[in-house]
């Protein structure tokens, strides 16, 4: 526990929420109960798996596989985002250029596949010519969470108190992440007053 009371568990995963007579008053976890007043389901793709003890709906999100492509652009042939309809490049100061990205609905297979990997440079060829002689470094993949309507899950659930949401952003989290966590931190200590 730190200076600030807080216990930071990593490696755990939260089963379930334990409601009783329309509050939390914890959640279950693979490492046994934890009792609290206030949970904010920040799960992103893994939201829909936590499950509740009682009529609360929990947020249906998807799992959108996004695959990115990195190469090394020394001298940097840009220093700006560059976006078109189907990608964009990003330049990063150490000289590595990201190249994006796809949006693929495949579970949760995080993996690159050839495929995304030809699409995003075929497109990304297409952006700047310029880039076909750069060498690529490295490629990875990530799960987006998605919501039926694209729009994140926000806020205080009306139905339960103590319970909160944070999730659903699809590919805005890393922009949304301090304002959300700024919102919904005022949303959950609003209530305890």
């Amino acid at each position: 526990m730190n200076k600030l009371g807080v216990n930071i568990v990593t490696q755990t995963n939260v089963d379930s929420l334990i409601i009783e007579g329309n509050c939390v008053r914890g959640v279950q976890t693979s490492r046994g109960h934890v009792d609290c007043e206030a949970v904010a389901i920040a799960a992103g793709s893994w939201t829909s798996f936590i499950k509740s003890s009682s009529p609360c709906k929990i947020p249906e999100i998807e799992p959108v596989r996004g695959q990115m492509v990195c190469m090394e652009a020394k001298p940097q042939l840009t220093r700006h985002v560059i976006y078109s309809p189907r990608g964009y490049l990003v330049p990063r100061r150490d000289g590595r250029l990201l190249a994006g990205s796809t949006s693929e609905r495949a579970g949760f297979a995080k993996y690159v596949t050839a495929g995304g990997i030809g699409a995003i440079l075929r497109n990304a060829l297409e952006i700047s010519p310029a880039i076909s002689t750069l060498p690529v470094v490295d490629a990875w993949a990530g799960l987006r969470p998605a919501t039926a309507d694209g729009l994140p899950v926000l806020g205080r659930c009306d139905e339960i108190d103590g319970l909160f949401y944070a999730t659903g952003h699809y590919r805005n989290g890393i922009l949304l992440a301090p304002l959300t966590g700024e919102l919904v931190s005022k949303a959950i200590v609003s209530s305890k007053r």
